[in-house]
């Protein structure tokens, strides 16, 4: 006999039981490759990367994921509708021009509250286009009375848009007005 141990082998002694079954090598989380740590979004991912979004904002065009805003975005949304209801045109003015390189949501909510403003403007000069000519050339005040229709429209539709887009954007979405009450021009 020698003082060397046998060489292993695959097969077990004959006279010892089987090893039972060896679970399979753990891969993370469900849906995770194998030797990413968990919690980690899959490579390609929005939110992969070599950055840890618990630390800053992230790389752009992936700020907060979906749906979601900070406070902050959302108070100045819904003050571009509230600022168009109280005052006019000026408040979602300057919160486009201040919020359009640095927020896209509150940049949705400004140029749609500004294009608001500026569709009820044109439907106002397009009605006095059609109807003060006739008026004056044929002397009959009658034909203004067409003008109760854009004011109707933007008293009515006024508050019920407005306010409507400012729930919307107090709950973080987006939220489009009808284009017939909203032409698309500032984006």
């Amino acid at each position: 006999m020698t003082d060397q141990p046998p060489p292993p082998s695959d097969q077990p002694p004959p006279d010892q039981p089987p090893p039972p079954h060896q679970p399979p090598p753990y891969h993370g989380a469900y849906g995770q490759p194998p030797g990413q740590p968990p919690g980690q979004p899959p490579p390609g991912q929005p939110g992969a990367g070599p950055y840890d979004p618990r630390y800053g904002y992230g790389p752009p065009g992936v700020p907060y994921g979906p749906g979601a805003h900070p406070s902050e975005e959302t108070t100045w949304a819904i003050f571009a509708y509230v600022g168009n209801l109280l005052i006019g045109f000026l408040p979602p003015l300057v919160i486009y021009l201040v919020k359009k390189n640095t927020s896209p949501f509150t940049r949705f909510h400004a140029a749609q509250s500004m294009n608001y403003q500026l569709t009820m403007l044109i439907h106002l000069v397009a009605v006095a286009a059609v109807c003060v000519p006739p008026a004056i050339l044929l002397d009959a005040p009658a034909f203004l009375a067409l003008f109760a229709l854009p004011y109707l429209e933007l008293l009515i539709g006024g508050w019920v848009f407005l306010i409507l887009g400012a729930v919307k954007a107090g709950k973080g979405q987006y939220y489009r007005f009808p284009t017939f009450f909203c032409f698309r021009m500032i984006r």
